[in-house]
């Protein structure tokens, strides 16, 4: 895994001290020494900023890190966090400069001195040690600040991941044989790693939405605790629970959505009856200010789920619930969490779309960041309706939307669930023509008359690049659980 960090100073006399600090194993450092360098490169996303506190050399005219924060890292297309370096932290003037670089959005994680550069980068016999110490601390920061997950495979280690879809806690169609269908997925699964030459048991877990029946908290609340003590406690045991919760990938389903939140729009609740009534509907309040809608909390107990599930910081940060979750990246994957209810409301409770402000903002975020060494898995709760099938609601924008931004971003994989039914199939036509998009329809775990099951995905993986991938659909079936045949997806 490399970080991509801007080093923003005046004195390029310092290059060759970065360089050696910011060794290519670990960085890959783009060097600005002007401010016209920077003005053609400031809308480049980074992992990070190395910044000089005093830019005072050139065409900078006196320029200083508080400056550039305020005026440009703060508004920049990726959040990353900022390493402030001086070698005059003795000086007077630096308190104000810290004191406005205080005032800025931008997060400043860390103050270097570049003594701590020079003696790194020494001819004594502890420069070593010091370098070693110097090129963690700044690597350590960036794993902490950007979340990335405690999962570490060696470069040639297949990648599991258990594939999982609509449970749907608290739904009346849940099957009678699915009670304890959590156990049974752990109980195959850790039964099969023990077995001479067995696969080990999955390092991931994607959860492709509808979790709940109704967006109601005890169902989450429910969904919880089977997920956490009958799924993951068998697979990984229950001591490593806490340190596993970033191996979980979720996004919400329409059955997610507490569609009781947005019914509240345009009601009016008598206190005397203890009702809502829609004969008097109150728009705007005794300043004739608009009432917001209410919509915006119909996911609130699913973010709220999620965040206690995953510990993942975009479930508190982000208002779209759709990212990049880069948690992987140093395994060569990173996943397109994608939301599609996030326009589906009492009014509309069948919409699924992929929202284009969303989806801008994702675009916005990567710009130029297209690797080709890292696979890119989509994931969402609908996806395109099975073949041959007219009742089933798919992605309605796929065309002007979705498939534009999957082919921009060289998303190969495509997971999502809300079918009930296995299936995996290609896209074929342009822009996908020259390389396939696959899509794997995850299978209902609870809810009949459906065939139940899951599937398990295998990466196979040669110098932490991904080069292979097969699915392996699994079902439900005479009270025990049986593996179909595997279906190659890409490679």
């Amino acid at each position: 895994m490399t970080f991509k960090l801007m080093v923003i100073d005046d004195r390029q006399s310092r290059k060759e001290f970065y360089e050696r600090v910011l060794s290519r194993e670990k960085f890959d450092p783009i060097f600005i020494w002007t401010r016209s360098d920077f003005e053609k490169h400031k809308e480049t996303p980074v992992d990070g900023y190395l910044l000089d506190v005093f830019l005072d050399l050139g065409d900078w005219n006196g320029s200083n890190a508080a400056e550039l924060l305020r005026d440009a890292i703060q508004s920049a297309p990726r959040p990353a966090p900022v390493f402030l370096i001086s070698q005059l932290w003795g000086e007077p003037r630096i308190l104000d400069v810290l004191k406005q670089a205080g005032e800025s959005s931008a997060s400043v994680i860390q103050y270097l001195a570049w003594s701590e550069f020079e003696a790194a980068c020494g001819d004594d016999k502890s420069a070593g040690a010091r370098l070693d110490a110097l090129q963690m601390k700044l690597f350590s920061e960036l794993t902490r600040w950007h979340g990335r997950s405690g999962f570490r495979p060696a470069p040639d280690d297949t990648i599991r991941i258990l594939l999982l879809a609509d449970p749907q806690f608290g739904d009346p169609q849940t099957d009678p044989k699915a009670t304890f269908a959590e156990n049974w997925i752990a109980k195959t699964l850790k039964t099969n790693s023990q077995k001479p030459g067995g696969d080990p048991v999955p390092d991931l877990i994607v959860l492709a939405g509808d979790v709940s029946y109704t967006g109601r908290p005890d169902q989450f609340a429910l969904a919880e605790e089977r997920l956490v003590h009958d799924l993951m406690v068998p697979l990984w045991g229950k001591n490593n629970i806490d340190r596993m919760r970033d191996r979980l990938i979720i996004v919400p389903g329409n059955h997610d959505v507490n569609l009781r939140f947005s019914a509240a729009d345009n009601r009016c609740f008598n206190p005397s009856t203890k009702e809502f009534t829609a004969d008097k509907p109150i728009l705007v309040n005794d300043e004739n200010v608009a009432y917001p809608s209410h919509r915006e909390y119909a996911l609130e107990p699913f973010r709220r789920f999620a965040h206690r599930l995953t510990r993942q910081r975009e479930w508190q940060d982000s208002n779209s619930m759709s990212w990049v979750d880069r948690r992987y990246v140093h395994c060569g994957i990173r996943f397109f969490a994608l939301n599609t209810v996030a326009e589906l409301d009492a009014e509309s409770p069948s919409c699924a779309r992929l929202s284009e402000r969303d989806t801008r903002a994702i675009n916005r975020s990567l710009a130029e960041d297209m690797p080709d060494s890292i696979f890119s898995i989509a994931v969402s709760h609908h996806g395109l309706p099975p073949n041959g099938t007219t009742n089933e609601k798919g992605v309605d924008n796929w065309l002007t939307v979705g498939r534009d931004c999957f082919s921009m971003h060289k998303i190969k994989l495509w997971l999502y669930g809300h079918y009930h039914a296995y299936s995996a199939r290609s896209l074929n036509d342009p822009p996908f023509d020259k390389e396939p998009l696959w899509m794997v329809q995850i299978p209902t775990t609870r809810i009949s008359p459906s065939p139940r099951g899951f599937c398990v995905l295998e990466l196979k993986r040669k110098g932490g690049v991904v080069v292979d991938a097969f699915v392996n659909p699994y079902v439900f079936e005479n009270g025990k659980t049986e593996k179909r045949e595997s279906r190659r997806v890409f490679g």
